[in-house]
């Protein structure tokens, strides 16, 4: 049983592969759409404009994450992955970068 949050995005992540192209969704191991089947909401229904692309859509964030985990694992070429990763890496640097400048101990009391 999966928490309703995951449900709701695996339901999105459905709804966004029945409007594929049937050559993407078939890179999916069965098994994996089996699990997918078995844990999307039974009340949510995603509403998505399938006119808009996935970068234009309001996804939640778990949709956000299965959908990376589906283009890491499935679509992936390994040169394409090779570049996310180091994407990926980049953003971590920069992100710790900026917390380790707002959280600084000599600058936190100087206000």
């Amino acid at each position: 049983m999966v928490n309703i949050k995951l449900a709701e995005g695996i339901s999105e992540t459905l709804d966004i592969l029945n409007h594929m192209d049937r050559s993407y969704v078939d890179k999916i191991p069965i098994k994996f759409r089996e699990f997918l089947e078995k844990n999307k909401s039974k009340t949510y229904k995603p509403n998505l404009d399938h006119s808009k692309t996935i970068n234009e859509m309001n996804l939640k964030n778990k949709t956000k994450d299965i959908l990376t985990i589906i283009y890491m694992k499935f679509w992936c070429t390994p040169e394409e992955k090779k570049n996310y990763f180091n994407i990926l890496a980049e953003n971590q640097i920069r992100k710790e970068k900026e917390a380790r400048i707002k959280y600084n101990p000599d600058n936190l009391f100087k206000k």
